[in-house]
């Protein structure tokens, strides 16, 4: 029975695939580069004893990636698929290029969509599974940066919540997780509005709730006030922020 994260050579995506590999479960980790890949697989192998496979390929091509990794598992039995996959871009203040726009949405929304897509119907054949996104608070209100990856982030979140409707009277676990800043290089040296989490502590509270947490929920725990107090918080306040 296996388990699969895509995005798993680095940040979150890394710390869960450590956090299951712990649990000798049998993983497929998915990333751009084989070269990031190989040696996670080899030390987790090495260390937990984890049976560990690898797939080199990058999520900005939705429709290939669902296809490979289909092909890969095709018959084998599912327990679940977890998308900490993610992109940013320096410049997306609203004025990037079609293409560099299209790439947000490719990896951030349209990668995770495209590969439930093609595992849905035999999860929900096998009446079990579990499938986790990971959005943002960068979500939570549209802002004047990272732009078109909040509205991604977005969108994301409410094809989880469909997606909630849809499976979970077929026997499926589906979670969401809206996460605050994670400590990791995309948030170095940034002044930030709340502290950073270790991914490491994140991707323990995910993988310890993995059979139980269903619908969204918020990490660190703090953001489940502070993100709703955002949301409500009055225009003429909120535009004077950069969050």
């Amino acid at each position: 029975m296996t388990w699969v994260v895509v995005g798993a050579s680095a940040g979150l995506g890394r710390a869960l695939a450590e956090r299951l590999a712990r649990d000798r479960r049998s993983l497929v980790l998915v990333a751009r580069d084989e070269r990031d890949l190989a040696p996670l697989a080899t030390d987790l192998a090495a260390t937990h004893g984890a049976r560990v496979r690898t797939l080199a390929q990058d999520a900005a091509e939705p429709e290939v990636l669902a296809g490979r990794l289909y092909e890969l598992l095709a018959e084998e039995e599912v327990c679940g698929l977890l998308f900490p996959v993610g992109a940013t871009d320096a410049g997306d203040e609203g004025g990037l290029d079609p293409r560099a726009n299209e790439r947000l949405v490719q990896v951030n929304f349209l990668s995770v969509a495209a590969v439930i897509g093609r595992f849905l119907p035999k999860l929900m054949a096998q009446r079990h599974g579990v499938l986790v996104g990971f959005g943002s608070i960068a979500a939570v209100r549209g802002r004047s940066r990272n732009v078109v990856y909040s509205a991604a982030k977005r969108a994301l979140e409410t094809y989880f919540e469909s997606l909630r409707h849809l499976a979970e009277g077929h026997g499926l676990t589906v979670a969401f997780y809206s996460l605050g800043y994670l400590d990791t290089s995309q948030a170095f040296g940034q002044r930030l509005l709340l502290p950073k989490a270790d991914p490491a502590a994140v991707a323990d509270q995910v993988c310890r709730a993995l059979l139980r947490r269903r619908g969204k929920h918020y990490l660190p725990w703090f953001w489940a006030l502070a993100a709703p107090a955002l949301s409500v918080l009055p225009w003429a306040f909120f535009k004077r922020m950069r969050v």
